[in-house]
């Protein structure tokens, strides 16, 4: 097997450390970044006070393409997995993630990621011994341990990102790495006619928090979208499609919060830089800004955040958020509805502001 090696993301001053899971609501006041090298691989990690979210970054170092992956992991306490993106989860401890359809190619210097979120108690998130082929199948890891921690009393739109399922997610989309391959010389060819959104490969998620520490990922199952030939990118979201796993709660959230009788869908427009994705050659990243306008609940509003933009293949590009995007329930007139459904299940609170994550496949028209 080809030598592979895998890195976490470089480390930010202290100050950019902070992490926050939130959804309906709460704002995680401690947060942690801790990474470990493990042979060839390195796992890096975000913990609040009952939680995790952990991230494993992939290089393929060589001159040959490898064509599949796969790593495994054990936790020796009571961390635990609940839900995965960006690769098929397998195992309820030990774990082993594989690649999912789209991802199973690694071009020489090219580098994906795929992560997790997970429940822990009161003690530090562990670091696991990573095996497999990606890691020499030895599980030896090296001394190598940095960490740091800061605390925030509100929620920023840079706060870490969710997971993309409520389950081990079997679908997943591309990594957020920004590796630049070193075959980038495969330029793309340039797409005239626009790109059309690959809504089975592609996944919108939010988070909700109730009673202060309850956090649970749901998604939508209908979301469509284009990126038109002049560069301008709608999605349109069904919120009829709301999916928490338990129809009752499915029906409340129509009812009492979106209201869809009388607004049905959000839209989401951004006007996407001309040259940001006829520039990419397969395989290359780039990050930038956006500000898109939302429209949800009869209002429109600006939001604001940074994503990654991959070129999969000549015909297929990926859009994918870095932090997830904060929705405050205030913005939207949402705040009653969020009252509303307090009430109906008769906790002590919901959370006003929800993360909201996604990864956009898009084919060339």
């Amino acid at each position: 097997m080809s030598s592979l090696k895998a890195f976490a993301k470089d480390p930010r001053p202290a100050g950019a450390l902070t992490r926050s899971l939130c959804a309906l609501g709460f704002s995680l006041a401690v947060s942690a970044l801790s990474i470990q090298a493990q042979a060839a691989c390195q796992y890096a990690v975000s913990q609040w006070s009952n939680g995790f979210t952990g991230t494993i970054k992939i290089t393929n170092d060589t001159t040959a393409a490898v064509t599949s992956w796969s790593v495994s992991w054990q936790y020796a306490g009571d961390n635990r997995i609940t839900s995965a993106y960006d690769s098929v989860l397998s195992g309820t401890n030990p774990y082993t993630a594989k690649n999912a359809g789209w991802n199973g190619t690694i071009q020489p210097n090219q580098t994906l990621t795929f992560g997790f979120q997970g429940t822990k108690g009161a003690a530090a998130a562990e670091i696991p011994v990573l095996t497999g082929t990606l890691c020499g199948n030895n599980g030896n890891s090296s001394s190598s341990v940095v960490s740091s921690a800061s605390s925030s009393s509100l929620i920023p739109s840079s706060s870490s990102r969710s997971s993309s399922s409520v389950a081990p997610s079997s679908s997943s989309i591309a990594p957020s790495s920004s590796s630049v391959p070193s075959s980038a010389s495969s330029s793309s060819v340039p797409v005239t006619g626009g790109w059309t959104l690959n809504t089975t490969d592609s996944y919108l998620n939010f988070a909700t928090t109730k009673n202060t520490s309850n956090v649970e990922v749901h998604n939508f199952t209908s979301i469509a979208g284009d990126i038109s030939a002049a560069g301008v990118a709608t999605l349109t979201i069904d919120l009829n499609t709301v999916n928490t796993g338990v129809a009752l709660r499915d029906q409340r959230m129509r009812d009492l919060l979106f209201e869809t009788a009388t607004n049905p869908t959000a839209t989401v427009t951004v006007t996407v830089p001309t040259t940001l994705i006829a520039n990419l050659a397969v395989g290359q990243t780039s990050q930038t800004d956006i500000t898109a306008s939302l429209n949800l609940h009869g209002v429109t509003a600006n939001i604001t955040t940074k994503v990654s933009v991959q070129k999969l293949t000549t015909s297929r590009v990926v859009v994918q958020s870095l932090p997830p995007v904060l929705v405050k329930a205030e913005t939207y007139g949402l705040t009653a509805g969020v009252e509303a459904l307090r009430a109906a299940v008769g906790i002590a609170s919901i959370n006003a502001s929800v993360p909201v994550d996604f990864a956009l496949v898009y084919d060339a028209r």
